[in-house]
């Protein structure tokens, strides 16, 4: 029987080939999404780091993480930092020959035109010169620091700002901007996340703390173990996992692969369905052989067997093939990723067995889905009949199969209701809930789609017929359609696909951008904004300089950080704080309060969103434990609570409080009210000089500018989700024109009868055009409906309000490709097609 199977499968290899290459493109795409997420998960944060410390024999460390009350662990934001006690303990275990330790800090060098070394993605970093003696590091020029001036930088920092030996340098610090001399360059081993600056142990300790490590050399590890109970202690490889400062490739590392799962699911949703549409359709186009075969008295089981073994064959092949594609498009992909900031640069792709399995998987199965329904009619058909219907095909469409799509459009509707009625916001329990009913909604509506095509065909033809039957060729067009209702559907789900897909991917990522902004812009009431450069933020001491400046009337503030708030327990175990001036933010930031007030915010107050205030069960005058980003235990009283859909703000503190627990105390933005009868001009020019002067890289903009801005920084991102439209919507789009073409081909015979009936060549062509418009029509309407209800349901989570995030300059193009590849795939090939004689077309 597999060698029937490859002996039919080898006769029709223009067919063949391109339903084999909707399963391998389809494989490939799933194997490659879950490689890049697993190998995401895989990583992990805590291995971002370009520091190994191969020259001491152990890294002591507090713990970096803390046991929820559930038994899970939650990573702490900021490394924990040593008490006097434990740095002691250290010193005076038996064993230890020297204990240095490291202190942090942000530091960036300025180059003499005033830019900043370093950006969002390469983070430089202050360290005591002890640091680089544990690393191995050399020098390669000058010396070691000896003075609290001096500071020796490593050669990436040196070539960038084109500093040498001797040279004055400004350093840009959280605390404000200074001036030192470059007395040696370093050379540091490996791959560099960050790039580094070297001090004296006494001027580390005065910019950067108290320690977050110690960099021990002993004769006695075991010893080292007994003496410093509570505490980590990490020797041989573990050492190059111990210090983590690159906090972007960190997130990186630990965030992305959320979104690359999704990317995966979407993948492997796209790909079941296209695979099993363009199968469809390839056997559909076999009635007449499969006729032939029952007349010639092939039995029914024999015939069944053929047809699902063919379809094994193609899964199998086009599976591997595309499994081991897959693995190669991984790799490209995660170096593309790497390149562009997108992904941590020490992330590896492996053949991950789960996800060969899941493209192997998808590739067959989705082929077996396919073949079932066609093998199931060709044993139930008399011969005759199904000769007959080779020539004439049945117009109703099978029972079993709009029964069984309309138990997933109500299925579908029953998770929109669902979500609806739980409603938003998303950041909530029920929330979270809604937003996985959205997205259960999208394949369930898809899958309804593909099985409700003939019926959606059919009731499109209902007004449409009246029209199309005038002409001659759209009479043609209609005959066609209603002749075979399971070939025009089938012709239609990649179409479909690509129109839902497409606009749920661009819809959704400006519904969210859109939601940040408006919700942001009502919050900023100052009339200018102090960003820093690239993303990097700006030293707290600028907002002093700038409230000082002639012209404004307040300057406040605000840093963003992440509190662990597992008291009490429930679904919500940390949230992000923002830490304020409590005496003048609120003259440049307006939250909306919900109870209380901002009177007695100050220190030991908190504020509080109203949505982890309804989570805690947190009322006004309660006090609240959390642990600061350090892991430090911290308490305070709730003062008030505030609206704050979308989740960006969930707790709101004083800057005194939150800034001594952060590993980077730069400000998120400096907000500024101008005074009075200030001319807002020169005022922005005075307070730009200023940070030329304090905070090189930080420019200040009007509040109109600032907002563009913020919503421009929002959309950086956008072309990430363009690049997976194309890549999604291209397969889609690509499997479209291919089982457009084979099915066209399919049709020479029909073709050359009608020539050989009197109708002329265009004639033809424009019968063929107005089907593929009709189809294509459908196919847009339905995969609009689609993404519409999507994006209604997650509008309504966003907002709380009945939105439908619609762009056209988004949604045009997505149809205007969907027109296109149903034109390439339908006038092409039919041009090919008639080429042929009628007369030998026939035969």
């Amino acid at each position: 029987m597999i060698t029937l199977a490859w002996r039919s499968l080898t006769g029709r290899k223009a067919v063949i080939l391109a339903a084999l290459l909707s399963v391998v493109t389809g494989a490939a795409l799933v194997t490659a999404t879950l490689l890049i997420a697993r190998a995401q998960d895989r990583q992990g944060a805590a291995s971002v780091t370009s520091w190994r410390f191969a020259a001491v024999d152990a890294v002591v460390k507090p713990p970096a993480s803390v046991r929820l009350t559930s038994g899970l662990t939650l990573d702490l934001p900021a490394p924990p930092r040593l008490t006097e006690r434990q740095i002691d303990a250290v010193r005076d275990a038996p064993g230890v020959t020297s204990a240095a330790l490291e202190t942090p800090f942000p530091a960036y060098l300025v180059a003499r035109d005033g830019t900043v070394v370093g950006d969002a993605f390469t983070r430089s970093w202050g360290h005591p010169w002890s640091t680089a003696v544990a690393d191995g590091a050399a020098l390669i020029d000058g010396h070691a620091p000896r003075r609290a001036g001096a500071v020796v930088i490593d050669e990436s920092v040196a070539a960038a700002a084109g500093a040498g030996v001797g040279d004055e340098v400004r350093i840009r610090l959280a605390t404000g901007t200074e001036t030192y001399t470059v007395s040696g360059i370093a050379r540091r081993a490996g791959e560099q996340f960050e790039h580094a600056l070297f001090f004296t142990p006494d001027t580390a300790e005065r910019l950067g703390g108290a320690p977050v490590l110690a960099l021990v050399s002993t004769t006695d590890v075991a010893a080292l173990h007994d003496a410093v109970p509570g505490l980590v202690v990490v020797t041989g490889a573990a050492r190059a996992g111990s210090l983590r400062l690159d906090l972007r490739q960190a997130e990186l590392a630990g965030g992305s692969s959320g979104f690359l799962t999704v990317i995966a699911s979407l993948a492997l949703t796209l790909a079941v369905f296209v695979i099993s549409s363009t199968l469809t359709v390839s056997i559909g186009q076999r009635r007449r052989e499969l006729a032939m075969l029952r007349v010639v008295g092939t039995r029914p089981r024999l015939l069944r067997r053929m047809i699902v073994w063919e379809a094994v064959l193609i899964g199998a092949l086009g599976g591997v093939a595309g499994t081991v594609a897959g693995v190669a498009l991984a790799e490209l992909a995660r170096r593309f990723f790497v390149g562009q900031g997108l992904m941590a640069r020490d992330s590896a792709v492996s053949a991950e067995p789960v996800a060969l399995l899941a493209g192997f998987g998808a590739a067959v199965l989705s082929a077996l889905v396919a073949a079932w329904l066609p093998a199931r009619r060709a044993t139930r058909v008399a011969p005759l009949d199904a000769l007959r219907e080779s020539e004439i095909p049945a117009r109703q469409p099978s029972r079993a199969r709009a029964v069984s799509g309309g138990v997933l459009a109500a299925a579908a509707v029953a998770c929109l209701a669902g979500a609806f009625a739980l409603g938003g916001p998303v950041p909530t329990l029920s929330g979270t809930i809604a937003m996985l009913l959205v997205v259960t909604a999208f394949p369930l509506l898809a899958g309804a789609a593909a099985l409700l095509g003939p019926d959606l065909l059919r009731g499109v033809l209902v007004p449409a017929g009246p029209l199309l039957r005038r002409w001659s060729g759209g009479f043609l067009a209609e005959r066609a359609i209603r002749s075979d209702l399971r070939r025009a559907a089938g012709v239609s789900v990649p179409l479909t696909l690509l129109v839902a897909v497409s606009s749920v991917l661009l819809l959704q990522d400006g519904a969210n951008a859109q939601a940040r902004s408006k919700v942001y812009a009502e919050q900023v009431t100052a009339d200018a904004v102090v960003a820093g450069g690239v993303q990097l933020g700006v030293p707290l001491s600028a907002a002093g300089a700038v409230a000082r400046t002639p012209g404004v009337a307040a300057a406040s503030a605000s840093v963003s950080a992440r509190l662990v708030i597992d008291d009490p327990p429930t679904s919500r175990s940390n949230g992000t704080v923002t830490g304020v001036d409590p005496a003048g933010f609120r003259e440049v930031l307006s939250y909306d309060v919900v109870s209380g007030s901002w009177a007695e915010f100050g220190a030991g107050g908190i504020g509080v969103s109203h949505l982890v205030a309804e989570d805690k069960g947190w009322r006004i005058g309660d006090r609240v434990r959390f642990l600061y980003p350090d892991g430090m235990p911290g308490t305070a009283v709730v003062r008030t609570t505030y609206r704050d859909p979308m989740g960006v703000s969930d707790l709101i503190m004083p800057l005194p409080a939150l800034v001594p627990h952060l590993l980077e105390p730069f400000a998120t933005a400096v907000y500024v009210t101008f005074a009075p009868g200030a001319d807002h001009v020169a005022t922005l020019a005075a307070i730009n000089e200023q940070l030329a002067a304090i905070a090189p890289g930080a420019h200040a903009t009007d509040r109109d500018a600032h907002l563009a801005q913020a919503a421009a920084q929002a959309g950086e991102d956008e072309w990430i989700i363009l690049m997976v439209v194309a890549i999604l919507g291209g397969y889609a789009g690509a499997s479209a024109i291919s089982v457009l073409i084979g099915s066209t081909l399919s049709r020479r015979r029909e073709f050359a009868l009608l020539r050989l009936a009197g109708a002329r060549r265009s004639r033809i062509t424009g019968a063929l055009l107005a089907e593929c418009l009709l189809v294509a029509t459908t196919a847009v309407v339905t995969g609009a409906a689609i993404a519409a209800a999507t994006m209604t349901g997650y509008g309504y989570l966003l907002t709380g309000t009945i939105w439908l995030p619609f762009t056209g300059a988004t949604f045009f193009p997505i149809v205007a490709c969907a027109y296109l590849a149903a034109a390439i795939g339908t006038l092409a090939p039919a041009h090919t097609a008639m080429k042929v004689a009628a007369l030998e077309a026939v035969r």
